[in-house]
């Protein structure tokens, strides 16, 4: 199992040693489309599991007080918390118009919030090419390729911009995907050290999707 200090990192670099995941995140989008009704950004949310907000309180000191809150002063210090993300990191979401999967920039607009022992972020990400609807179905697909962090589409999909434009999330085939997970798991060499060599990326076959059409 990963040290903490890679845990507060949400693993973006190392591999767990389980084949489950460790960490716990309820998840929303709002999709913000431009003046020629193109989906021009993607605003995402993330919402950690109470355990693992517990260890990002604890491991950066920032209930200096010991009193169970997060004041806003101590909220200043976490904010951003999530989003140093090393190279290659792709912010745990695909997003795929037919056979294209589509290029995002990086994070800004950061916000970050504590509610009921839960440590809430948010972040933008704009396009590098706008996405018309008309060329067709959008796919979000929210997943850690490692499958450390578990990813749950929660909330209903905002659109601002276009009102003409429908949301539907779909899940997984779990028994499936447990079936390949172990096929995977299988085929590690007996001995290997999942942490250094590297895990399956097996965390698209958990994947919820978050399916867009616009018009019609």
């Amino acid at each position: 199992m990963r040290r903490i200090a890679l845990a507060l990192t949400l693993g973006l670099v190392a591999a767990p040693a389980g084949g489950h995941p460790h960490v716990f995140v309820d998840t929303g989008f709002e999709l913000v489309f431009d003046d020629a009704g193109r989906l021009a950004a993607i605003r995402t949310a993330w919402v950690y599991d109470e355990f693992f907000s517990l260890l990002v309180i604890e491991d950066g000191g920032h209930d200096a007080d010991f009193d169970g809150q997060i004041s806003s002063a101590e909220l200043e210090g976490l904010r951003g918390f999530d989003m140093d993300w090393p190279d290659g990191f792709e912010g745990d979401v695909e997003i795929v118009q037919g056979d294209d999967r589509v290029s995002l920039g990086p994070p800004e607009a950061v916000t970050t919030d504590w509610q009921m022992g839960r440590l809430i972020s948010t972040h933008l990400r704009r396009f590098e090419t706008p996405l018309d609807p008309a060329a067709g179905e959008i796919v979000i697909r929210p997943y850690d390729p490692t499958y450390y962090t578990d990813y749950s589409v929660v909330t209903e999909t905002r659109m601002t911009g276009r009102q003409d434009c429908t949301a539907e999330t779909w899940e997984p085939d779990l028994g499936a995907a447990e079936q390949e997970l172990r096929a995977a798991l299988a085929e590690v060499a007996p001995g290997v050290n999942l942490e250094e060599e590297g895990y399956p990326e097996v965390g698209g076959l958990f994947a919820e999707e978050v399916r867009v059409t616009c018009g019609g």
